[in-house]
Formats: structure tokens, sequence, C-alpha cells
């Protein structure tokens, strides 16, 4: 944990002093993507043939970077600067019922449905995470939510996490946390504003007799607030948990342990949210970086790649219209169709020996 914390402050020392991060190897072409703020040609054309942009409105090379003394101290942005906190995370009965009653259970298919009642209807542990509104252009935060194995390999790339996952299927994913728990994740609904995900995990150590599986169906809801021409997009979010443990004993040591890790949970979802808020930061000041990263990921889909690319492209050039007051953006921040997974192909096969399956689907996504 504090880890992941240190290194997010190392990301927000870097976005918001407008730094460049150094390139190592000192050719001649990386010696003038320096001297532009890390923008690289690539970047430039790509946005401009994504978004035809004029001639007088090339501004992509013409981004003046932001000197700051050397004298002068950086403050780092505690966690009120960065988010805000709008409701506390909570198990309560009532606040269990209520969440009962709202999930949007048909809406899905009759399969995926059954899923979803298996847990619901056995529920060993639950819990509503606290609600996190914050700045983050629509786009780039619809794109990591769509794409969740992006963010998994960023964190990888930034030495945030070891957490590793790969999209096995057009809504299928498979975990390795590399603690000696593994599993499948598979999105059943997903909208804008609403995502539904059925987990199923299995835990081993040489510490306990039998492994440890679990399921769990998670609610992610989110509310886009638009910006204008001088205020940022923002957007508000909530998970709801329901997990299921098939083992009394393990039911009763979550319970046991549930103050502790209600905390981590809620601790977690807050550094989640705080990582979304800087790399949407990051793509406004910093795109060069984003694009160096984009490049260095590891485990995702190739298409992914010129994805983020073209993402940044997007919020850097949006960004660049709102400091300049003009009068109107280059493109409404509408959210990303999430539901929409274009892909080639795994990045590799399930392993034939993982006993954790994906949950079953009532009919193709395809």
């Amino acid at each position: 944990m504090r880890q992941f914390i240190q290194r997010l402050t190392i990301l927000m020392i870097t976005v918001t002093s407008t730094i460049t991060v150094p390139v190592l190897t000192a050719s001649a072409q990386e010696a003038q993507i320096n001297e532009r703020d890390g923008q690289s040609p690539a970047l430039t054309k790509s946005a401009a043939d994504q978004y035809l942009l004029k001639d007088t409105d090339r501004q992509l090379t013409e981004f003046q970077q932001e000197q700051t003394p050397a004298d002068q101290e950086i403050k780092v942005p505690n966690e009120e600067d960065l988010i805000t906190l709008l409701t506390k995370g909570s198990s309560t009965r009532f606040a269990r019922k209520s969440s009962l009653a709202q999930l949007p259970l048909d809406k899905l298919t009759p399969a995926n449905r059954t899923n979803a009642e298996f847990v619901l209807k056995d529920l060993s542990m639950y819990r509503v995470l606290p609600k996190i509104q914050f700045d983050v252009n629509h786009s780039a935060y619809a794109f990591f939510i769509a794409h969740p194995d992006v963010v998994v390999s960023i964190w990888r790339e930034m030495k945030l996490s070891e957490f590793q996952m790969w999209q096995t299927g057009p809504y299928s994913y498979e975990v390795d946390a590399g603690d000696g728990t593994v599993g499948t994740l598979e999105v059943i609904h997903q909208t804008p504003k609403e995502t539904i995900v059925l987990c199923s995990g299995v835990y081993k150590s040489p510490l306990i007799a039998k492994p440890i599986t679990a399921k769990a169906l998670l609610y992610l809801e989110t509310e886009y607030f638009p910006g204008s021409d001088q205020k940022l997009d923002s957007v508000s979010h909530q998970v709801t948990m329901f997990v299921s443990f098939p083992s009394q004993t393990v039911e009763m040591a979550a319970k046991i342990l549930a103050p502790v890790s209600n905390v981590i949970l809620d601790r977690n979802f807050k550094e989640v949210s705080i990582f979304m808020h800087m790399m949407s930061l990051a793509m406004e000041r910093q795109p060069g970086w984003v694009e160096r990263i984009s490049n260095q990921l590891e485990g995702v889909l190739p298409v992914r790649k010129p994805q983020l690319l073209k993402v940044a492209a997007r919020v850097y050039i949006d960004a660049q219209r709102r400091n300049n007051a003009e009068p109107h953006r280059l493109q409404p921040p509408q959210p990303i169709d999430v539901i929409t997974q274009a892909a080639d192909k795994a990045p590799r096969k399930l392993p034939t020996d993982l006993q954790v399956q994906p949950v079953s689907r009532g009919q193709s996504p395809m």
C-alpha cells in the first residue's frame, strides 16, 4: 500500500510540474521530442489525422512548457485536492437491502441473471464502497472502465503492482494476483452508467489445507458531469460488492476480519480514483509520456495501444481548446461505447490446469 502511494506521488509531481519525463537514449530524434515537452511526431500526426485539424488549429507542436523555478518547492496535492468523498462506505443491512433493490437484474440475459442470483442468494459479505467524485476527461474514464487490463498493465509498468490481467474473450478476463490467487472476470452488463461483473476466484497456499474459493458480483454506477470552457469534466462513481464463500469457516473468518478488510477496500477504491484522475491529467499535460507508456504495455491486445494513443490525443486537444478559452471545444467529451471491445485475439489462452472457469453466457456477445 505504501509503495502504491509513493508511486502515485511520483506521477503527481511529474504531471503537476509539467516536467518532461527524461528519455533513456540520446538520439537526435528523441532530443527533439524532449524540446517539445515529450510530444512525439507520432502523436502529433495521429491526433491531426484523427480530428482533421486545420493548419491554424495545429497546437500540438506549439505547446509551451511551463518552467518551474528550481528553488520553488513543488507542492504534492493531498487526497482532498484530488478527489471528493460524497458518501462513506457501508456494510449495514439497510444499505444491503437498498443495493439489492437497485440492481438491474432485469437487464441481464437469463443465464447471466441465474449466475448473478447464485451469488446473491448465498451472500457471505457485502460492502458498498465510498461514492467519490473527481475531475477526469469522460473519454479517458470510459476507456479505462472498458479496458481494465490496460489499467493493470500501466500499474505494472509504473511498478505500482504485480497484479496481472489478460483479456481472454470479448467480455472475459483472467487474473493472477501473484500471491496464489487466480480467477476470472466476466462483464455481464455494461453501459456508460452501469457495469456488472461476475468474478470467480481461488486462493491456494501451502499454509492452508484446501484452496479457498469465492464468487462475487460487482456493480459499478457512474454519473458524468460535463465541463465547460473553463471547468474540467468530472464523474462520480461507486462500487457495490456482493461476495459468496461456499465454506462457512471462511465466511466466519471474513466477517471477523471485515473491519480491517473494509478499510482496505475503501482505500483501494480511492487510490484507483486518484489514478484515473492523474492519468487524465497526464494526457492533458504530458501526452508524450502516455505515448511511451502505451508502447511498453504488456499483456494487452495489440489494438489497445493505438486506442490509448487516440484517447490521449483527444484529451490533449480538448484541454488545449479549453485553456485557450475558445468558444467551442473540438469534440464534446461523450463516453465511449464501452460495450464494444474490438479485438483480434486474446494475448494467450487460459491455462489448461486453471480450475476456475468463466461464467456461462446466455448468448454469444459477438
